[in-house]
């Protein structure tokens, strides 16, 4: 018998089916009938088409036994896939990458003959991962995307102590480097790559490894062009030294498009200032090394006369490029020799002079960005706008339009090429001006300030691509306990009337707090700043219509809402939210209030969050939530009393005990939230819990994967 669903036209099919992701779509309609399958067929071989790890409701359950089984045992539809993603975010990806990519886990056959680009995000770099890649981007990739998991990067920094790192991950960091300069040679055939090494560190030192290629004594064209990319067309890279870019012009003879990023300053070590400042003197000129590059890209902070100098170095080696887009943000720590950041206002002839070449050859598309600490008045604003309509050279090419707004509250001065609607700066709003994603603004930071309502009611209408708000609760240090109560009550109390009708559309995404490991402390509040705190809480949670992550600085907040709020807070405001984010307190030490707070956390979530599928904990010590410290009575042996209890966690009998209580709090969650699949704990355990609690995650969880360190567990169920 047909359905109703199968009488449809396929138009209005395809338009249905292009609202669900890949999964959903291979699960629920694959293999119906042949019909279907054509249809899946062509969605698949749209171009761009992605295959991504990253939604928060794909299990490893659903991946391992129906998704993975599907797709290999169907050779015309993983013919079809040119574009995969693996998102180490709310899952555990990287660890199937070989499952997905390999026919039965063997590294000569692949599963997908036609893959053109590879993202590997937020992912631990394995050494069969670097295997991997060095594999496919010498005979299969077009397009790379490359960027370090927050694991890879804590490696990174441990610099005070190389000599700690251990035999495994010390091979990992010379693979790692193998790899890098294997992309930047000719055993790599990738036309397109970002790559993001901008927390580049002792010791795994990245910028070094260009080097030795690029002073190599060779007595031929030929035996030079092997230390080069000959195919590599589009680089987006962002860096932290500035030597890693002078080494990597000498390998990409073929580039077209070049965009870098100094995600945070422009590093010039290990090089003296000497050095560079004989650079800086020196009349390089880059157009024999990459002379297709016809597009750069720049973003840079930059914030005495040194750097500048660099940047105008940069600028007159790249005179010939044809299209140049700047962003930069300059921060005025001037000493008493700096002479160019001290002109406080950016203007035509500012650019003119220090942000563009000094010999203007091909230009004919330049675009710009530009953010200034300064003091401007509203008659600053008109004569920056008129510089650039008397300015001869933006006259000739007919770059006379800008964009020039002032932040009064940060002390920023935007300049901006395009036409983008001012921005309206207001009480309570922490604008970060964001050099990275200009114009396109994706979120914005708040003070509980009494005009909040009047700035919040307006959100949609002036910030309409904000989808994320981060909201600053506790700069409350000097503040009286009382004064504190009544100025968080405010914002609201103002506005009571229209705080209801407050519905924001856009934003998916709730920051009350920041949540990191050292921060997660238990602080005594009064009664009355807990009450006033849970009311403004609640009045902002039941204004995002579509709220689907959440973060909580400290979960008690959370309980705070429903003990004192519940009539503030709207029915199932909080029904929709899939990842939520927490930090919850110490179960080893604090008063006996704070370490029983996680007992709370498995109950609340399965009331109130009945959907939620991703959980990320932030813990200053043990990963289990739920303490089993006795209560310590305060007073005289008090002391005596906790260093007895700190002593007993590495006896034996305690680590079973954890283990115990760490097993029931998983099963409690995983049976309580049907549609959980991740969890991710930051935290701190001492090496002998390491392998207890592994062999007991593997046989309460069989079929999962789990990555379990001394300061991070990750379970993907």
């Amino acid at each position: 018998m047909i359905s109703q669903f199968e009488t449809l036209p396929n138009e209005i099919l395809l338009n249905i089916l292009c609202y669900l992701s890949w999964d959903k779509i291979l699960i629920s309609f694959w293999s119906l009938n042949r019909r279907i399958n054509s249809l899946i067929y062509s969605i698949f071989s749209i171009d761009k088409y992605e295959i991504s790890f990253n939604q928060l409701d794909l299990s490893y359950k659903k991946f391992s036994l129906i998704l993975l089984p599907l797709i290999h045992k169907s050779s015309s539809l993983s013919s079809l896939i040119k574009y995969i993603h693996f998102d180490g975010t709310n899952s555990n990806s990287y660890n199937v990458i070989h499952q997905f990519l390999f026919y039965n886990n063997d590294k000569q056959i692949l599963c997908f003959p036609n893959l053109k680009s590879l993202k590997i995000t937020q992912c631990l770099l394995s050494q069969s991962i670097i295997q991997t890649l060095s594999l496919l981007i010498q005979n299969q990739l077009n397009q790379l995307t490359l960027t370090f998991d927050e694991e890879m990067i804590e490696l990174i920094r441990k610099s005070e102590e190389p000599w700690k790192i251990d035999p495994h991950a010390r091979k990992q960091i010379m693979m790692l480097k193998q790899l890098i300069r294997q992309i930047f040679s000719n055993k790599c055939q990738l036309t397109c790559l970002r790559l993001d090494i901008a927390d580049d560190n002792s010791p795994i030192n990245i910028h070094q490894c260009l080097i030795l290629s690029s002073h190599r004594s060779t007595s031929s064209i030929s035996n030079k062009m092997q230390y080069c990319c000959l195919t590599l067309r589009h680089l987006y890279i962002c860096l932290k030294y500035t030597c890693f870019l002078e080494h990597l012009i000498e390998h990409i003879p073929n580039i077209e498009r070049l965009s870098v990023t100094f995600k945070r300053r422009m590093d010039f070590e290990p090089r003296s200032k000497s050095n560079i400042e004989a650079l800086i003197k020196s009349n390089g000129n880059w157009f024999e090394k990459v002379p297709k590059l016809n597009y750069f890209i720049l973003k840079v902070f930059v914030k005495n006369d040194f750097e500048f100098a660099y940047l105008k170095w940069i600028l007159n080696n790249l005179n010939h490029i044809q299209k140049f887009k700047l962003h930069l943000q300059i921060y005025r720590m001037y000493s008493s020799s700096d002479i160019m950041i001290k002109e406080y206002i950016v203007d035509a002839n500012f650019i003119y002079q220090y942000c563009m070449p000094d010999i203007i050859i091909n230009i004919t598309d330049f675009q710009f960005y530009i953010i200034s600490e300064c003091q401007l008045l509203s008659s600053n604003i008109e004569k920056i706008i008129n510089s650039f309509k008397i300015h001869q050279f933006f006259i000739d090419h007919q770059w006379t339009n800008v964009t020039c707004f002032y932040d009064p509250l940060m002390s920023y001065q935007h300049l901006s090429s395009s036409n983008v609607n001012i921005l309206q700066f207001m009480n309570g709003l922490h604008f970060y001006a964001n050099i990275f994603t200009w114009p396109r603004i994706q979120d914005i930071s708040i003070d509980l300030h009494p005009s909040l309502y009047l700035f919040l009611e307006r959100l949609d209408e002036i910030y309409p691509n904000v989808s994320h708000i981060k909201v600053y609760t506790e700069c409350y240090k000097d503040v009286d306990q009382s004064d504190l109560a009544v100025s968080l009550r405010i914002p609201f109390e103002i506005g009571q009337r229209k705080i209801t009708d407050i519905q924001l559309r856009n934003v998916t995404r709730l920051d009350l707090g920041f949540c990191q490991s050292p921060m997660i402390k238990s602080r005594n509040t009064s009664m009355d700043v807990n009450k006033a705190r849970a009311k403004v809480f609640a009045h902002l949670i039941s204004m995002l219509v579509q709220l689907k992550h959440l973060l909580v600085e400290k979960i008690e907040w959370l309980y705070h809402i429903i003990q004192y709020a519940s009539n503030e807070l709207k029915t199932n405001a909080l029904n929709s939210v899939q990842c939520a984010e927490f930090g919850i307190p110490s179960c080893h030490y604090g008063s006996n209030d704070s370490i029983h707070i996680g007992k709370n956390l498995v109950p609340f979530l399965s009331t109130h969050m009945p959907h939620l599928q991703t959980l990320h904990l932030w813990r200053p010590d043990d990963f289990p939530w739920t303490s089993i410290r006795p209560n310590i009575n305060s007073g005289y042996f008090y002391y005596i009393d906790a260093s007895r209890w700190t002593e007993s966690l590495q006896t034996s009998e305690s680590i079973a005990q954890h283990v115990n209580i760490f097993e029931q709090d998983l099963c409690q969650l995983v049976e309580q939230l049907k549609q959980f699949v991740f969890l991710d704990i930051h935290g701190k355990i001492d090496p002998g819990k390491l392998e207890p609690y592994r062999s007991m995650i593997q046989k309460c969880f069989p079929c999962s994967i789990i990555d379990i360190e001394l300061s991070r567990f990750r379970l993907w169920i």
